[in-house]
């Protein structure tokens, strides 16, 4: 599956994230991150929005379109206002 910059993603099982330090951060299934970034044709930047990793950023192995969700941006300016 490809996804579009600014696709939600929800995770469907928990795992944990290493981040700096040698910290761990449990992800919990269901959490919530938006892809923000297509860094080649095999990896993309997402963004973690919710749970322990809220704020916190990683590459990982997804593939993603050059195109930009614009419902779901759409959907989170309208929310901000």
């Amino acid at each position: 599956m490809k996804y579009k910059i600014g696709h939600e993603i929800q995770f469907t099982q928990s795992f944990w994230l290493p981040v700096e330090g040698g910290k761990k951060l449990k992800v919990l299934k269901g959490d919530k991150a938006v892809v923000v970034k297509k860094i080649d044709d095999n990896s993309g930047e997402i963004l973690y929005m919710t749970g322990e990793a809220s704020g916190k950023s990683q590459v990982i192995n997804i593939q993603v379109d050059d195109e930009i969700d614009g419902d779901y941006i759409a959907r989170q300016i309208m929310e901000e206002l």
